[in-house]
């Protein structure tokens, strides 16, 4: 039988969020000329209302932000506790701030869910029960995210027909692959493709009944977002998802 210990279940989630964080961050620095004086998220924008940041998020404090968290997220991978959940958790916050809430969406606050929970299970690691919540608070957390989405999707027309599919495959702003517009070509193929999307989020619920079962979810949440960085670009939701997913394994664990 498959079980996954507390103790692991907590590593392997410092491991990939710290991953997740770098990812995140690497990239940003990447374009830091864009948050520059002349740059398109330049600073002069946001200090009309948060000019009492100016000493972290003007361009070149919130360049060494960046370098900062870096440091942090690699350190965490490492296996550092004490204060590095906290400095994560703080300049996650803030660069979140810099960009009048999120600078990827979803990954981004799953990260925040994760890096939360990681900082609660350091501060209250002599106490099993402590560490236990802050994983369970990750894999509802992680439940909730498949669960609704896939029921929000059933409740609409447009994703029964395939129709919703289609219009993300066609708006050019996400640069579907040519390979994917193909094989999305007809109808068909699209109700195919937008009723397995459905039916894999609203099967969450199956995850839970046994450690086995759960990896079995967690391989095809693998695909499944792996293959949303392919054709949508949304490559910083796979280490973010991911990094719920050891809790998830914990979870059902627990209630084998």
């Amino acid at each position: 039988m498959l079980i996954v210990e507390m103790s692991v279940a907590l590593r392997w989630t410092e491991v990939l969020v710290g991953l997740a964080v770098a990812q995140g961050t690497l990239e940003l620095l990447a374009v830091r000329r864009a948050v520059a004086d002349d740059g398109t998220w330049r600073w002069s924008t946001l200090a009309p209302e948060l000019g009492w940041l100016r000493a972290a998020l003007a361009y070149r404090p919130f360049v060494g932000l960046l370098t900062l968290r870096l440091a942090a997220a690699l350190a965490l991978v490492a296996g550092f506790h004490g204060v590095i959940a906290p400095v994560l958790w703080v300049s996650s916050l803030l660069v979140n701030v810099r960009f009048r809430g999120t600078t990827n969406g979803g990954s981004d606050m799953m990260i925040m869910v994760v890096l939360t929970a990681v900082m609660v299970a350091h501060a209250g690691a002599a106490h099993d029960v402590v560490v236990r919540g802050a994983l369970l608070y990750i894999a509802a957390q992680a439940f909730m995210s498949y669960f609704v989405a896939g029921v929000a999707k059933l409740a609409r027309r447009s994703w029964r027909d395939g129709s919703a599919l289609g219009s993300f495959v066609a708006t050019p702003h996400f640069a579907v692959p040519d390979l994917l517009r193909r094989a999305l070509g007809s109808t068909e193929r699209l109700l195919v493709a937008s009723w397995a999307v459905i039916v894999f989020e609203c099967s969450v619920p199956l995850s839970l009944t046994s450690p086995v079962a759960s990896a079995a979810y967690v391989a095809v949440a693998l695909g499944f977002h792996v293959g949303n960085a392919w054709a949508f670009g949304l490559n910083r939701f796979v280490l973010a998802w991911a990094a719920t997913w050891p809790a998830l394994l914990y979870a059902s664990t627990l209630m084998a």
